[in-house]
């Protein structure tokens, strides 16, 4: 595998990955803005902003699915290293590949299945209880972030199989 298309992929899924997660952390500002906004206006002027805990709800759904893809990069997700604390780092090697395999397809399942309930709702025109928001609109940036930890996944797996055939 040439080394500067390795690096220069996982560059890309890199910088790809760090602004979904910026853009997940400014959605989560914005939202705790907007919080503080209408607690103040319920607590002094006796009105909130409508609608802010629809805001909240989809706000926040889409932010965790934007931070996912950063997470991956960053080695950030939980690890259960009980049965492999002595393991040598050949079977740790294939353990990560093949995890990362597999979170490729739970990923790439999550899109399957977000895509068709976006559609159904879609289709079905629901939306949201007070400010009447279309309900498909919140999964289109959670699928595309899930199709970016896909990539993020499946490069990883393959490039650290790789290294592992390599080193043999």
């Amino acid at each position: 595998m040439n080394r500067s298309i390795v690096l220069s992929i996982d560059n890309t899924l890199s910088w790809f990955s760090r602004q979904f997660a910026l853009a997940g952390g400014l959605i989560m500002v914005a939202l705790a803005l907007m919080t503080v906004a209408s607690i103040l206006g319920r607590s002094f002027a006796g009105a909130s902003i409508q609608g802010d805990y629809e805001l909240v709800e989809m706000g926040l759904a889409i932010s965790v699915f934007l931070f996912l893809p950063e997470c991956h990069q960053q080695k950030g997700h939980i690890v259960v290293d009980f049965f492999t604390v002595n393991a040598s780092k050949t079977t740790l090697d294939l353990l990560k590949a093949i995890s990362d395999l597999l979170f490729a397809v739970l990923a790439a399942l999550l899109i399957w299945r977000m895509g068709i309930a976006a559609l159904e709702a879609y289709d079905y025109q629901e939306a949201s209880m007070i400010l009447e928001l279309p309900l498909w609109a919140a999964y289109v940036p959670a699928i595309i972030a899930m199709c970016l930890l896909c990539l993020c996944c499946l490069f990883t797996s393959v490039v650290g199989g790789w290294r592992i055939f390599q080193d043999e």
